[in-house]
Order: C-alpha cells, then sequence, then structure tokens
C-alpha cells in the first residue's frame, strides 16, 4: 500500500455539551451518513432544541458538496409550507450548517414497523393528500425533490405530515444513474436520464403502495388488491403512478385530487379547508 492510499482517520463527531457554533450547544449526534452529520443542538438565541445539518469533517472544503447544503438551506429558506420542514438560518461560519426545526413524532419507515397492523385506509389517503400538496408546492416553485421515500417523511401525532430532506432537490433536468434511494426512483431516475415531476409521482406511489399494503415497498410490486382491499380508484391511481413510462403518470394534482375524493367528507381538504 503506497503512502497516497492511507486516509486519515475520521474525526469523531461532536459530543454532548460541545460548541458546534456560536450560540449552538450540542445536546446529541443523531446520524452521519457519508457526507453529512446531523445534530440534535440547543439555541441560545431562540432557547428551543434545533437540528443542526453540516458537513461531515472529510467533506468541508469539498465545493461541490457545500454547494449542495447551501442550496438546500437556501431553498429551505425561500419555501414556506406546512408540510415541509423549516429552515431558521443558514450558517457558514466555522463551517457550512442549516439550523432546521425540531420535528416531534416518528418517520413513516418507523410508523409502519412499530404498528401491530396496517394503517387505515383514511390515513393512508390523509397521509398522500398531505405529501402531494408539498411536493406540488416544490413543483410550482421549479423543483423536484427527488427523495420521496418513508425515511423522509415524519409522521407527528398532530397527524400533520412533514417531508424532510431536500438534499437532492434540483430542478427538473438531466442527473446521473443512481441518485436517491433504490426502491424509490422510477426507471429513469434509476438508470439516469432526464427526470420530470413525474419522477416525484412515481415515488409518491410506491411510498402510498408500502403504507397501504403494510409491507416494504419492496415485497409490494403486486397489485396492490392481492395485498389488501382497497377501492379500485385508489389501486389505479398508485397503478398509474408507478408506471414505467413518465408519460403515462398522473400529475401530482390529480393524484391529490382521487385520494381527496375518497377520504370521508369531513376529511376532505377542500371542503373541510383545514389540515388534515
Amino acid at each position: 500500500m503506497t503512502a497516497a492510499a492511507v486516509q486519515p482517520p475520521l474525526a469523531p463527531p461532536l459530543g454532548p455539551g460541545d460548541q458546534i457554533a456560536p450560540g449552538y450547544e450540542v445536546i446529541a449526534h443523531v446520524s452521519r451518513n457519508q457526507v453529512l452529520d446531523v445534530y440534535d443542538a440547543w439555541s441560545t438565541e431562540r432557547e428551543c432544541r434545533c437540528v443542526l445539518k453540516t458537513l461531515r469533517p472529510d467533506s468541508r472544503g469539498v465545493d461541490r458538496r457545500e454547494r449542495r447544503l447551501r442550496y438546500e438551506g437556501e431553498l429551505l429558506l425561500r419555501l414556506a409550507h406546512p408540510h415541509l420542514v423549516t429552515a431558521y438560518e443558514v450558517r457558514h461560519e466555522p463551517e457550512t450548517m442549516i439550523v432546521l426545526e425540531t420535528l416531534t413524532g416518528l418517520t413513516l419507515d418507523a410508523l409502519l414497523e412499530d404498528l401491530p397492523r396496517r394503517l387505515p385506509l383514511h390515513d393512508v389517503l390523509g397521509l398522500g393528500v398531505q405529501l402531494c400538496s408539498a411536493v406540488g408546492y416544490l413543483h410550482r416553485h421549479g423543483v423536484l425533490h427527488l427523495d420521496v421515500k418513508p425515511g423522509n417523511v415524519v409522521c407527528p401525532e398532530t397527524g400533520q405530515i412533514k417531508l424532510i430532506d431536500l438534499s437532492l432537490a434540483r430542478p427538473p433536468g438531466v442527473v446521473r444513474g443512481g441518485l436517491g434511494t433504490r426502491g424509490y426512483r422510477p426507471p429513469e431516475q434509476e438508470e439516469g436520464g432526464e427526470v420530470t415531476e413525474a419522477t416525484d409521482v412515481w415515488a409518491i406511489g410506491a411510498l402510498l403502495c408500502e403504507a397501504a399494503a403494510g409491507s416494504p415497498w419492496s415485497d409490494s410490486r403486486v397489485d396492490l388488491r392481492v395485498r389488501r382491499r382497497v377501492p379500485a380508484e385508489f389501486a389505479s391511481a398508485i397503478a398509474a403512478s408507478l408506471d414505467d413510462d413518465p408519460r403515462r403518470r398522473p400529475t401530482v394534482a390529480a393524484l391529490a385530487h382521487v385520494l381527496d375524493a375518497l377520504l370521508p367528507a369531513d376529511l376532505r381538504r377542500r371542503s373541510a379547508r383545514t389540515s388534515l
């Protein structure tokens, strides 16, 4: 092994009580992936807990990764939607980081794993309506999410879901193959090519199929009505959303319309005029 092949050891995450930035004290290290560290932190200015998303030590100074993190933060700062995570600020010193609201509740994947039985259908429909609302809002601002999956949907006890993690978000266009999460990316994203609003529709369809079937998406690649008794309109909408040809998938608005119409009257988005 040559000297050039030896990689220095990765610095460990900060620990409880460490100052991560002026006015922010670490409560706990939440997670580390190939690029990012996420911390639970205390804000002395706001006198509340916040989530800090920052680059891993070995990613700092990598221009492409710095730009992606700044883009995500600036995007969240200019967007405001009840079903999107809220960003408070983007810090540039001592390192680039996004300060986000702290969310309570489980991610959808954890919720589905913990439930003793499948989600009631009206909860699946409400989840879909809220998710379409958030994704449609992104689309109207010229942005695709490109990583809609159960792990990126937080389900607080209030019933108002939050879509998180816009680290892959970008305008429609050509992307490299494999961008996103395996199992929740359609053929054009899996193989690399032109991604459009229909790309996010496929991911929503996969997520709702999993939520309705009560089994991991990899196990649900069959006719949904074989797995569960659901309205034909719902099964048809999900099947259309999962069409390999993006031109044949419904729009986010059309999918939301089908889901909303199947909800009980007092829960419908347009009739109730309240958040689900």
